[in-house]
C-alpha cells in the first residue's frame, strides 16, 4: 500500500510541473520561435534597426550557437574519458560570448546591466558583433557564413585563415547559412510586411 504521502505526491507533481511549463517551439521554423517568444521577435527587429543585421542572421548564429537555451555552456574537458575538468572556453548564454568579449561589448555599449542568459541581451551582443564585423573585416551585413565564422574564430583568426583548419567548423558555418536563407524563406510567408 502507498503512503499518504506518495499519493499527494504524485497528484501534485505532474500539476506543478504543468505551471513551469514553457512555450515550445521548433528551433528551425522561425515563426513558431516568434510564436512562442514574441518577445524575442521585438527584440531581433530593434537589432537589426540598432546595428544593420538582418534579423534571419541574428537567429541562424543564435540557433547554432545555443540552440536557444539562455544557460548554455562550453562543454567540459575530460579526464580518462569520464572525469569532468574544467570547461573548453568561458562561452555562456544565448550568444556563447566569452567574458572577455562580453566584457569589451558591455564596456563598449555603455550598459553593464546587460546578461548573457537573457535573449534581449544576448541579441543585441550579437547584432553589435557582427556589425563591427561588418565594418572591420568588409564582409556583408547579409553573408552568415563568413560572419559567422569570424563571430567563431574572432577577428585575428578569420584574417589568418584558422577556420580553413577546421572542416567541422566550416559545416557548421554552412548550417548557419542554410537557417538564415530558411528563417528569410519563412519569414516572408508569416511576416510578409
Amino acid at each position: 500500500m502507498k503512503s499518504p504521502l506518495k499519493v499527494i505526491t504524485m497528484l501534485l507533481l505532474p500539476a506543478l510541473l504543468a505551471g513551469c511549463s514553457f512555450p515550445q517551439f521548433e528551433v528551425d521554423d522561425i515563426c513558431s520561435i516568434y510564436q512562442a517568444h514574441p518577445q524575442w521577435e521585438q527584440a531581433v527587429i530593434e537589432v537589426e534597426e540598432r546595428w544593420g543585421i538582418p534579423q534571419e542572421v541574428v537567429m541562424a548564429v543564435i540557433r547554432h550557437e545555443s540552440s536557444f537555451v539562455g544557460d548554455a555552456r562550453a562543454p567540459r574537458r575530460h579526464y580518462l574519458g569520464f572525469i569532468p575538468g574544467e570547461r573548453l572556453s568561458s562561452a555562456y548564454g544565448f550568444a556563447q560570448a566569452l567574458d572577455s568579449t562580453w566584457d569589451e561589448y558591455q564596456q563598449r555599449t555603455g550598459n553593464d546591466k546587460r546578461r548573457r542568459h537573457r535573449f534581449t541581451d544576448a541579441a543585441d551582443f550579437v547584432g553589435w558583433y557582427l556589425s563591427r564585423t561588418h565594418r572591420s573585416l568588409q564582409i556583408s551585413r547579409s553573408d552568415s557564413y563568413h560572419l559567422y565564422l569570424a563571430y567563431h574564430e574572432g577577428h585575428r583568426g578569420f584574417l589568418s585563415k584558422r577556420y580553413e583548419q577546421h572542416p567541422r567548423l566550416k559545416g557548421v558555418a554552412r548550417r548557419v547559412e542554410q537557417s538564415q536563407q530558411r528563417y528569410r524563406k519563412q519569414l516572408r510567408q508569416c511576416r510578409p510586411s
